[in-house]
């Protein structure tokens, strides 16, 4: 782990440290987090709520079925045409999670 050694004191308002909280604790991380992600030039991304999971939960069992299905198949070709077709529901499923989870590069 780094050592941290400086300490930035920063004055807030009211307003200001309920609006860090806020999006710090919407991003499912601490206001020390939050911030050294801004400084680093991410916007940190608001968790998606439970919906996205349950969904990326579907897409990852359909690839994982199609793998099983693959397994079990015995004509080269079905198994060929099966196995890129899991491949692409995992990768529909790394580019969703990517989207949505992944802190954006901020232009300064």
């Amino acid at each position: 782990m780094r050592k941290r050694e400086f300490r930035v004191p920063v004055y807030l308002t009211f307003d200001e440290k309920e609006d860090l909280h806020r999006k710090a604790q919407a991003a499912c991380m601490d206001h020390n987090q939050f911030i050294r992600m801004l400084i680093m030039g991410y916007a940190p991304r608001p968790a998606p709520d439970d919906r996205f999971y349950q969904a990326m939960d579907i897409v990852k069992e359909m690839g994982d079925k199609l793998e099983l299905i693959e397994s079990r198949a015995r004509d080269p070709e079905v198994i060929t045409m099966l196995e890129a077709e899991a491949e692409k529901w995992h990768l529909l499923q790394s580019a969703i999670e990517k989207s949505f989870l992944t802190p954006e590069r901020m232009e300064l």
